[in-house]
């Protein structure tokens, strides 16, 4: 009897259209991921970016000088905490009590000592609302000197600050120009880092510091940032 044997046919038969198809279809991935994948290309503008992020995310150690109990003041401490907040960094609160000449350095003056403590505490309570007790390290000094802007330069110097934050308040008035406090201009022109000041605007200048808008200004002093 005879007996019929089955026909074996191959299943992944190989044909010129098949190759081209899979050919194609792997390409098109190919080019996809690629696309997907590719890095857009770096220009100045990109460049500059980058450079001004990573500089400022440098900036976690901040000295704040406290001239004046006033708005300004707590504008520039909410300033320095929400700065530091997300970078686990200091905020240096500084109160400088200028001794007079006549005095001895280390010479009792109650009146000087209990309003730079008072600057303090509301600057903390300041920076801690803003901040939160928990996310920025506030610390807090009270420093005795014969000039309050060699005093916040030698005090940056020690602190290895990255940046000083303060408030100018003006001192004089000649006709309707007012004069920048002198610790300010020092601080400016000799600082070892970058300096940032609050200064009221031209409408403040109007009415005298009342009721005025304050502008924020940035002044890069002598020495290089880090």
């Amino acid at each position: 009897m005879p007996i019929l044997a089955a026909q074996v046919t191959n299943p992944l038969q190989i044909t010129f259209v098949g190759t081209v198809i899979a050919v194609v279809f792997l390409a098109s991935i190919v080019g996809v991921l690629g696309w997907m994948l590719r890095l857009p290309k770096e220009t100045e503008r990109t460049r500059t970016a980058t450079r001004a992020v990573r500089s400022v995310n440098k900036l976690t150690r901040i000295l704040v000088p406290l001239l004046s109990k006033n708005e300004a003041t707590d504008r520039i401490v909410a300033l320095a905490a929400q700065m530091v907040q997300s970078r686990g960094g200091n905020v240096e609160l500084l109160a400088v009590i200028e001794v007079p000449f006549t005095l001895p350095l280390n010479a009792r003056v109650e009146e000087d000592e209990k309003r730079a403590l008072e600057l303090l505490n509301r600057a903390e309570s300041v920076a801690r609302k803003c901040a939160g007790m928990n996310k920025t390290g506030v610390n807090k000094r009270i420093l005795k000197a014969r000039n309050a802007g060699p005093a916040i330069v030698r005090e940056a110097e020690m602190q290895a600050a990255d940046v000083i934050l303060m408030a100018n308040t003006h001192v004089r008035v000649r006709g309707n120009v007012q004069q920048i406090n002198p610790a300010v201009d020092y601080v400016m022109k000799n600082a070892p880092c970058e300096v940032l000041v609050l200064s009221r605007g031209q409408a403040g200048s109007a009415q005298n510091g009342a009721g005025g808008e304050d502008a924020l200004g940035k002044v890069t002093a002598a020495g290089s940032a880090r």
